[in-house]
């Protein structure tokens, strides 16, 4: 199902290539590997409703605070003319002592691309003061109101988005 999403985010986004020069490190684990442990109290740094660009055209995520060991947030991204292109819905939740990113991906209609039961995880990698390092997915903090992100699409390719905080 991820090779799936990332062939499908991989042909979308040729329109719209990673910017130069404004991505941040991806961080990959090692095939068996166990993640570190992890709270989702760690990442209240994400907690806010950010706006910003990638893949071609503008971002924007609202990600609420940590309850019951979960965190959930939303994503919406337009297209270069400012036309809907997709939404996702996704939780980030503590699992066996360490953290899991799980992503659902819906048109605009709210038509799903994974099967229903199904979604795209990312387990974690490493945690930082500032970041956060996914399995092919980084959050990262640039500045006070400034967040970077940057995710695997298909081989070596990448997207980049560069947020500022709207509200905490």
């Amino acid at each position: 199902m991820r090779s799936l999403l990332a062939a499908l985010l991989f042909t979308l986004s040729l329109a719209a290539p990673a910017m130069a020069g404004e991505s941040v490190e991806i961080k990959t684990l090692e095939e068996g590997a166990s993640s570190p442990p992890a709270s989702v109290d760690e990442l209240a740094w994400l907690v806010g409703h950010w706006k910003g660009s990638g893949l071609g055209g503008q971002s924007e995520e609202f990600i609420a605070p940590p309850l019951d060991g979960q965190m959930i947030g939303a994503f919406r991204q337009t297209k270069a003319d400012g036309s809907l292109w997709f939404y996702e819905f996704y939780q980030i939740v503590e699992d066996q002592g360490s953290l899991v990113m799980r992503i659902k991906h819906f048109n605009p209609d709210l038509t799903g691309w994974e099967e229903k039961d199904d979604y795209v995880a990312f387990r974690l990698v490493e945690t930082s003061e500032n970041a956060v390092y996914f399995d092919g997915l980084t959050f990262k903090m640039t500045g006070p109101d400034e967040m970077r992100a940057a995710v695997v699409l298909e081989g070596d390719k990448t997207a980049s988005f560069i947020y500022n905080r709207v509200s905490p």
